[in-house]
């Protein structure tokens, strides 16, 4: 009860003092579209940073991204913004026309903000294709880009900043927009994949229920590791484990999705990466090992706050938030339990070999330790 309330004073005091997550995160860029009877309007924002990328804003080198300086190129970036994203309607494609430039600045940085039109639509369509490749062609693999349905008068939508209707990244460029509102099964549907797909790019989730998986086919006995007899024993200390951290991630889950707790991003996301090396540390000199399922539970509400910051920080409407909830978790545990079927087997194949300890356990654990301090120190510095 010690160490669970040592953790639990801990998570309150960052829930407590934590600032307000902002709408805006680094490394994404947004899509805000506006519906009316008139015809289908939006604007693109996008980090000075990540747009220097493809355009040379810093024209006088001294290092500073100024809106000036963006001004004065704005034109390369209207056309590579016009390149980059693309709507469809059936088979007519509709590119958009620039409408003005400008900045917004939030806490995370200043935006670029191009506004745009989609002309010559016949009338409100149900929906559009809508393909979004922006720093997608090897500039910047792990950005991603939000669509965002800010105003929908088919839906009753207005003035929803965090609404999103698609997440785009390399291989998952094309979506299908939808305006017209989707039935609870649809959402549902809708949601398992955006859950799965999430759980399977967070490289940092597969690390930490690999940390947890590689000491789960060996017991303790006297200080030192050895083979456990039977798979039904390891994969009873699987489920174990993999439950606690499904209760407690589910919990953060609900809670950022109801609006009742926010964490900042890079909280967040420093403290998944520094779950991975504590899990790690623990399978080298076992320090938590009768312990292990409270430092689990602990890791696993932000574990849960990270899958939030796709589903929990959208504002998303009051009709569709339990399905989408519920879908949500529903694929991220599909997701889960599909890396475990891949990796837990292949474990308990080689539990046997002689130097498992030494080079699957320990050096595996190194290497885990390596990559998540990196990730921690770019992430807790935003480098």
């Amino acid at each position: 009860m010690g160490l669970l309330r040592r953790l639990g004073v801990v998570f309150f005091l960052v829930c407590f003092f934590a600032s307000p997550v902002h709408a805006h995160r680094p490394g994404e860029s947004y899509i805000f579209l506006n519906v009316t009877d008139a015809g289908v309007t939006g604007r693109f924002e996008v980090t000075l940073k990540d747009l220097n990328r493809v355009i040379d804003i810093d024209q006088n080198r001294d290092g500073e991204l100024t809106e000036a300086e963006f001004l004065a190129v704005a034109d390369q970036a209207n056309a590579y913004m016009q390149k980059t994203l693309t709507f469809r309607a059936g088979q007519q494609v509709h590119p958009v026309e620039v409408g003005g430039n400008g900045m917004r600045h939030t806490g995370v940085g200043s935006f670029a903000k191009i506004e745009f039109t989609i002309p010559n639509l016949a009338g409100v369509p149900e929906g559009l294709h809508t393909d979004y490749r922006f720093l997608f062609d090897g500039h910047e693999p792990d950005h991603r880009g939000l669509l965002v349905i800010e105003n929908n008068t088919l839906t009753g939508v207005v003035d929803q900043e965090a609404n999103i209707a698609g997440i785009f990244g390399p291989g998952d460029s094309g979506k299908y927009i939808r305006f017209t509102p989707l039935a609870g099964y649809e959402v549902v549907g809708e949601f398992i994949k955006h859950g799965t797909w999430h759980i399977w790019i967070g490289f940092d989730h597969i690390l930490f229920i690999i940390s947890l998986l590689l000491p789960s086919v060996m017991i303790l006995k006297g200080g030192r590791r050895e083979p456990v007899d039977r798979f039904g024993q390891a994969m009873w200390a699987v489920v174990m484990i993999i439950t606690l951290f499904t209760i407690s991630h589910s919990i953060s889950l609900s809670l950022a999705a109801l609006d009742i707790i926010r964490l900042p991003s890079r909280l967040v996301e420093s403290v998944i990466a520094a779950s991975i090396a504590v899990a790690a540390l623990n399978n080298i000199f076992p320090v938590y090992a009768s312990r292990m399922g409270t430092v689990v539970f602990f890791f696993g509400l932000f574990h849960g706050f990270g899958f939030a910051n796709v589903l929990a920080p959208l504002d998303l409407q009051k009709s569709s938030l339990v399905p989408s909830l519920f879908g949500f978790n529903v694929g991220v545990e599909l997701g889960q339990f599909a890396i475990i079927c891949v990796v837990f087997p292949l474990l308990y194949m080689i539990r046997n070999w002689r130097s498992y300890n030494l080079v699957v356990l320990k050096l595996g654990s190194i290497g885990l330790i390596g990559i998540s301090m990196l990730w921690f120190v770019k992430r807790a510095f935003g480098l």
